[in-house]
C-alpha cells in the first residue's frame, strides 16, 4: 500500500448494514444518519462521530435506501458533508431533520427539509 493512500473506514454500525445489504436484505424504514449517540436509536442507523472525516468514511451501502440525517443546531458544516457523500451513493430518498428545532414545537418553522428526490420529481412523478 502506498503512504500517501488513503483507508475508507465505516462508521459506527455501517459495516453491520453493509454486510446486511451484502446478503439480500434491505431495512424496512428509513436508515438514519445520527450526529449523536441519542439520536434515531429506535431505528436502523449509523453514527457520524464529532471528530470524523467525512470524506474517509463508505457509505455505498445507503445507496437506493430511504436516508433521513438527524442534528443538531450548529452543526451544518457537517450536515453539509453528509448531504454531498450521501447523494454520490444515490439513495432512493435523503431527508434532513433537525432534532432541536422539532423539540422547540414552533409551527413556523418546520424541522424536516426534503433534500432528495427534489420535490418537482416527486410532484411530477420518476
Amino acid at each position: 500500500m502506498k503512504a500517501n493512500s488513503i483507508t475508507k473506514k465505516y462508521p459506527p454500525y455501517g459495516r453491520r448494514l453493509d454486510d446486511l445489504r451484502r446478503n439480500g436484505l434491505v431495512p424496512g424504514h428509513r436508515i438514519v444518519v445520527s450526529t449523536d449517540w441519542k439520536l434515531g436509536a429506535a431505528f436502523p442507523r449509523i453514527v457520524i462521530p464529532a471528530d470524523a472525516n467525512i470524506d474517509q468514511m463508505i457509505f455505498a451501502y445507503l445507496a437506493g435506501l430511504s436516508v433521513q440525517i438527524v442534528h443538531h443546531n450548529g452543526e451544518e458544516k457537517i450536515v453539509k458533508e453528509l448531504i454531498q457523500k450521501i447523494l454520490e451513493v444515490k439513495p432512493k430518498v435523503l431527508t434532513v431533520f433537525n432534532f432541536d428545532v422539532a423539540q422547540q414545537n414552533d409551527p413556523r418553522f418546520s424541522a424536516s427539509t426534503l433534500i432528495h428526490p427534489a420535490w418537482e420529481v416527486i410532484n411530477h412523478g420518476f
